[in-house]
């Protein structure tokens, strides 16, 4: 065998290793990976949220609101006092009144706002009969606004 001969060959044995560590550096550093992503890092889409009990009661009380809003609006819309093109404002705000079971939300339309008034008349807040319309006010300006319907009591 010649020099030249050997040369090569120790030349072509050391890309071969230089091959081989590469591959099994690379190959254990994504075993490593695969391991760290799955055993120790859980993916958000593998675990379902746990919400605490506040947090649920404040989600049932948010889609109560929403459904008493919505009966009111809708009432409004019927009677032809709102119209039909009018929404809850977003995000849906109630207020409280001094009347207990009176409640106020906000709707409005692209030119104009209005708050309705609703009395819940019995804990189901998204039946119609549970719902009373009680009056609806258009925000014009004034401190009062103007009342456009009010229920007689």
């Amino acid at each position: 065998m010649s020099v030249t001969e050997q040369q090569s060959d120790l030349r072509a044995l050391n890309r071969e290793w230089l091959v081989a560590r590469v591959v099994i550096i690379g190959g254990l550093v994504v075993a490593a990976l695969v391991v760290a992503w799955f055993g120790w890092l859980k993916p958000t889409y593998f675990t379902k949220p746990q919400l605490t009990p506040a947090q649920l009661a404040a989600q049932a009380t948010a889609r109560a609101v929403f459904q008493m809003c919505s009966t009111g609006v809708a009432a409004a819309k019927s009677f032809g006092i709102l119209p039909q093109y009018g929404q809850l404002s977003k995000p849906v705000r109630v207020g409280r009144t001094d009347v207990m079971g009176r409640y106020v939300c906000l709707a409005n339309t692209q030119v104009a706002r209005y708050v309705i008034a609703v009395e819940l008349l019995c804990p189901q807040t998204s039946s119609r009969q549970c719902v009373s319309l009680y009056s609806v006010i258009q925000d014009d300006g004034t401190p009062q606004g103007t009342v456009l319907y009010q229920r007689q009591s």
